[in-house]
């Protein structure tokens, strides 16, 4: 009976830290509800770069994580790289739909960027 309950926890316990994992974390995507401007990425042709705008609820990988800092690396469709630093959370959906639904109610946040990191200036609470 011992060994059964062992076997038990032993499967258990690593789907119980699994499902607390921190979202978003490297490989999820995500749709933030802001539009980013002035991105620029590599070009398909050789030596030059693009500059380009991408449109709230764009789907973006996470490549890196660091939530405890407040720090997330995305790639989006075009290639691209954005560093977001703050309160971007409230802002982060699993789902398109959901994304676009914040969108349409709050509207376009304020964000200010630092060359490549986006940092969202959370909104005044009076």
């Amino acid at each position: 009976m011992r060994l059964y309950a062992g076997l038990l926890a032993l499967v258990l316990v690593p789907m119980a830290l699994a499902s607390e994992q921190v979202w978003p974390s490297k490989g999820d995507t995500v749709y933030i509800s802001a539009s980013f401007k002035g991105l620029v990425a590599a070009s398909p042709v050789a030596g030059t770069k693009m500059a380009y705008d991408m449109p709230p609820c764009a789907a973006l990988l996470i490549t890196k994580a660091n939530p405890k800092k407040l720090r997330w690396t995305t790639k989006d469709p075009m290639g691209g790289t954005e560093e977001l630093e703050g309160p971007w959370l409230p802002r982060m959906h699993k789902a398109k739909s959901e994304c676009q639904a914040q969108h349409t109610t709050d509207g376009e946040p304020i964000v200010l960027r630092d060359r490549d990191a986006f940092k969202m200036v959370p909104p005044d609470p009076n």
